[in-house]
């Protein structure tokens, strides 16, 4: 993704200073300005509801605007022209796996290796993509896309464009915590799963993803956070970052297999729960260069 593009491109009162061309095909920043100034007046007058819902998301925090996931081919089963240009009503995997991917944030893998995914693929052409109404457990039942779970409309809830809206806990940084209002966040998020899903089954899921938590927390990232801290005011490592072996094995402990065990459980993904999460979590708390071992 460009720096320049981004929401506040399509926002702003007037274009901004075209850099120049971004490659061979590509227009200016300016000339996509002028085209797109349709979309300040759809979205920032006619529904500034959710203008401000993604002002007050991550996304908007880091750049991320509206092109970026609602750009359409030619050809795609959920491309309608507004305006001039081919937008894409609903938002699919593909579309989220351009940015959430990698060691640090796999979700379009754990996505792939989840039965709701294999399901989608299964049942595509039962998912209703065309119809502008996309409510689970109305318009399709086949299979929840990651749209339908952070953004849709479900029959209780509107469409929201903050994508963290519906989530309790935060899985990124070293030691997860229960986000602000996150009873009402866990509530939301379970009016996605009651579509297709009985009350036993959803408080069983979030039973076991909580106690996961809790057990990388207690068990592997505070322990190895409070020795970290030790050997800093030790003066045993260096203020310069990075220049320590330990200091790798610690990031690589909670910003890579910590986030995948966390992630992995969060969506019910096995391989990056336990192989690729839990247990080299556990190896690498167990090996000689971990900060639980360096006292």
């Amino acid at each position: 993704m460009r720096e320049d593009r981004g929401c506040l491109w399509c926002f702003e009162e007037s274009p901004p200073a075209d850099p120049g061309p971004a490659s061979a095909g590509q227009k200016s920043q300016a000339d996509r300005h002028g085209e797109k100034r349709s979309v300040r007046h759809l979205h920032g007058e006619k529904t500034p509801g959710i203008v401000a819902q993604w002002e007050d998301s991550t996304h908007a925090t880091l750049g991320v605007g509206c092109a970026d996931y609602h750009a359409a081919n030619k050809g795609s089963p959920d491309a309608w022209e507004r305006e001039g240009s081919l937008v894409a009503t609903i938002v699919s995997p593909k579309d989220y796996a351009k940015c959430h991917m990698g060691p640090d944030h796999p979700q379009i893998e754990i996505y792939n290796e989840w039965k709701h995914s294999i399901v989608f693929r299964a049942q595509i052409n039962e998912m209703n993509l065309e119809s502008k109404s996309w409510i689970a457990g109305k318009d399709y039942s086949a299979a929840p896309t990651c749209a339908t779970c952070h953004m849709s409309a479900t029959k209780n809830l509107p469409v929201t464009h903050d994508v963290g809206k519906r989530i309790s806990w935060t899985l990124r940084p070293v030691i997860s915590t229960k986000l602000e209002n996150w009873e009402a966040r866990r509530k939301d998020m379970k009016q996605v799963c009651v579509a297709c899903h009985g009350p036993a089954f959803i408080d069983g899921f979030y039973k076991q993803f909580d106690n996961a938590v809790i057990l990388y927390n207690d068990k592997f990232a505070r322990p190895a956070q409070a020795v970290m801290k030790e050997l800093k005011a030790a003066g045993k490592i260096t203020p310069t970052p990075f220049d320590d072996k330990i200091e790798w094995t610690f990031f690589e402990l909670w910003h890579h297999e910590g986030r995948r065990a966390r992630m992995g459980v969060s969506m019910q993904g096995p391989d990056d729960t336990q192989w690729h999460g839990f247990y080299e979590v556990a190896s690498t708390s167990t090996s000689s260069s971990c900060p639980r071992r360096r006292r």
